[in-house]
């Protein structure tokens, strides 16, 4: 893994985006944030976890002050997304995003037995899942790795050059774990996009590349497509006008 004092190779994605596509609209569209050319396209729900300790359903994160994190309790377990949505008796669809669940809850915040999704980041179980599954679709190539000033809390925007498999090390040198806002292999054939404020991560690739996220048992995915939003509050399915302002 080297870092590049050139960000230049970076530019492609811009110019392979659509900004122009629904100019009139409030939100943000898969097409503003992933090259247009890929034939298929998903988005991947960050983890959610359970701590089974906590036996107070009804006492929440914020009314103690502090934001849950994996290390509170060794009682953890996955809770995926559908199976939360259930629960909360929301729709499961392309567009739900942690708003959907936070302006439900019973008290407008997430519950202390819940840790909520990572925002801008897979964790360090997903992460190297991601690489493995995007393997046999990137043939020993070198890949790019670029993080935004705000990925890399408010320092200069970084790009790097490695393998594959360096992804997992290169996410775990700061001190959070954090996995790269873009990266993509040198042919272009794929593209993984995280924005640093969102719980779910993007990828456009073959359909065939997409199918093997989707199957992939660690990967909580669904698939989407460019006209898909992805703005925190667009589900208007399970959020309503008078809960959020739709910003």
């Amino acid at each position: 893994m080297k870092q590049l004092t050139d960000l230049s190779p970076f530019n492609w994605i811009g110019k392979s985006t659509n900004q122009d596509a629904h100019p009139e609209s409030i939100w943000g569209f898969v097409s503003e944030f992933l090259p247009v050319t890929y034939a298929a396209y998903c988005k991947i729900f960050h983890a959610i976890y359970e701590d089974l300790a906590v036996t107070d359903k009804s006492a929440t994160w914020e009314e103690l002050g502090v934001k849950g994190d994996l290390d509170s309790s060794d009682q953890i377990e996955r809770v995926t997304w559908q199976d939360l949505t259930t629960r909360c008796s929301l729709q499961f669809h392309s567009e739900i995003n942690q708003d959907s669940f936070a302006l439900n809850f019973p008290k407008g915040s997430w519950p202390r037995h819940l840790i909520a999704p990572r925002e801008g980041t897979l964790d360090e179980e997903e992460s190297p899942q991601l690489a493995t599954v995007l393997t046999p679709f990137t043939n020993d190539q070198p890949c790019c790795f670029y993080y935004t000033s705000i990925a890399n809390a408010g320092d200069s925007e970084t790009l790097y050059q490695g393998e594959l498999t360096e992804v997992d090390e290169l996410s775990g040198k700061g001190d959070y774990y954090t996995t790269p806002t873009y990266w993509w292999s040198e042919d272009k054939s794929w593209t993984v996009f995280t924005d640093p404020e969102y719980t779910f991560t993007i990828v456009g690739g073959s359909q065939e590349l997409i199918d093997s996220i989707l199957a992939d048992p660690t990967l909580e995915a669904v698939q989407v497509d460019l006209t898909t939003r992805i703005t925190p509050n667009s589900d208007d399915i399970n959020i309503q006008d008078d809960q959020t302002e739709k910003t």
